[in-house]
């Protein structure tokens, strides 16, 4: 969360669930073009982002409109919006996932590790790499 902060500066509106304004703050961010961190997300969106999830757009004349709720609004193409959750390791409905980009930043360090010799092992030793593969590929497959 601090990284997305520190990218976009102050610029960045934040958004939370637990503020009974969030529509109204995403609504202005995406006539004006600002961006938003829309934070403390559970697995649960609000239906009320699908049509800018989706990226519904209306077009009106020579503009681009979405609809939030029962209102249509003018679209800013410089509208970003970020969501973030503090939940470790969150279960989205294939809906969502395939509408955005989750990117997980609880990396540890001994994963790190695997990734840089699995990288190490294929370069060196492609055959065994491979084996390695599907010996976990047949693991999951029994579990």
């Amino acid at each position: 969360m601090n990284w997305v902060k520190k990218m976009e500066g102050e610029a960045l509106q934040i958004a939370d669930y637990k503020d009974g304004k969030f529509v109204k703050v995403i609504e202005q961010a995406i006539i004006h073009g600002k961006k938003v961190l829309f934070q403390d997300v559970g697995e649960d969106m609000d239906p009320v982002l699908d049509n800018i999830l989706n990226k519904s757009f209306i077009q009106v004349g020579r503009n681009l409109c979405v609809r939030i709720g029962d209102k249509e609004i003018e679209y800013n193409p410089k509208f970003k919006l970020y969501i973030t959750t503090r939940m470790s390791n969150p279960h989205y409905t294939p809906e969502v996932s395939c509408k955005v980009t989750v990117v997980n930043f609880t990396v540890k360090q001994t994963g790190l590790e695997d990734q840089c010799l699995g990288i190490v092992v294929k370069a060196e030793q492609p055959s065994l790499e491979n084996t390695k593969n599907e010996v976990i590929t047949k693991i999951a497959t029994n579990k």
